[in-house]
């Protein structure tokens, strides 16, 4: 059994997202129909209305057994944090929060700070989704609300053609790993990468990193589909890395402690 941590689907007949044409993304991604036993964490995408997507993405949770669950999009910063936080809390398909943090988005605004805090108490896993070059923003972020449970994602997107920063990302990565509420995602890294060759070249030293610093009790597998697109099964190629005693973590067992269904 593997759960798929990261998988977004739509369809752009249904919600807008103005984003993708530009990405070179179809208009509809559906739920994939891979061989063997997987279920899926559906991320949000962020969609142009954050609530008409979160709605789509439960009634397709509702309908299809494969879906564990549903990270949903959430402002954490606004008016209506802690009414929109309940009603998420409530509703058992919604196993955590997103809040795209990445390009530009202020680390410092006491809105967010509080909103995580708020997301804390309600017991809610948050995904942040940052690139490299934040990653000391982000751990300073989170060093203040060490309740809360936070999922990095995509390993905090490396930057794989520049040396330097590479360095960089290794060492602002081993920081966030010293936060033992912050777990990683194997996810994302086709999307930094031109090809399938540059993917084959960089998987190993990548993953390797993160499981080396996180360690494999705080790493889960995502095959962010269909942003990240690759000729093999990303799942079981990461899988392949981890040790033989630590894969049914890696593959299953700590997303399922994470993204705890509500009933």
């Amino acid at each position: 059994m593997i759960i798929d941590a990261h998988l977004h689907t739509w369809d752009t007949a249904e919600v807008g997202i103005g984003w993708l044409a530009a990405a070179g993304l179809p208009p509809r991604a559906p739920i994939p129909d891979d061989t063997g036993a997987r279920r899926y964490v559906l991320v949000e995408a962020a969609a142009d209305e954050r609530w008409h997507e979160t709605e789509w993405l439960l009634a397709l949770a509702r309908r299809d057994g494969r879906v564990h669950g549903v990270v949903a999009a959430a402002a954490l910063d606004g008016p209506r944090t802690a009414a929109e936080l309940d009603q998420l809390a409530d509703t058992a398909e919604v196993v955590g929060v997103r809040r795209l943090l990445q390009d530009g988005h202020p680390f410092e605004p006491p809105g967010l700070l509080e909103g995580l805090r708020i997301l804390a108490d309600r017991a809610m896993p948050f995904d942040a989704c940052v690139r490299a070059h934040e990653l000391p923003a982000l751990t300073r972020l989170l060093d203040r609300v060490p309740e809360l449970v936070v999922v990095l994602d995509h390993m905090g997107k490396p930057p794989v053609r520049d040396r330097e920063a590479m360095r960089r990302w290794e060492s602002d990565l081993a920081e966030v790993a010293e936060l033992p509420n912050v777990y990683c995602k194997l996810s994302g890294l086709a999307a930094e990468c031109r090809d399938d060759t540059e993917l084959d070249s960089v998987t190993d030293h990548v993953v390797g990193r993160a499981l080396e610093v996180f360690g494999a009790g705080r790493c889960l597998v995502g095959s962010d589909r269909p942003v990240s697109q690759t000729s093999l099964d990303w799942c079981e190629r990461v899988l392949g890395l981890v040790p033989d005693a630590d894969r049914a973590r890696v593959a299953h067992d700590n997303a399922a402690a994470i993204y705890r269904r509500t009933r």
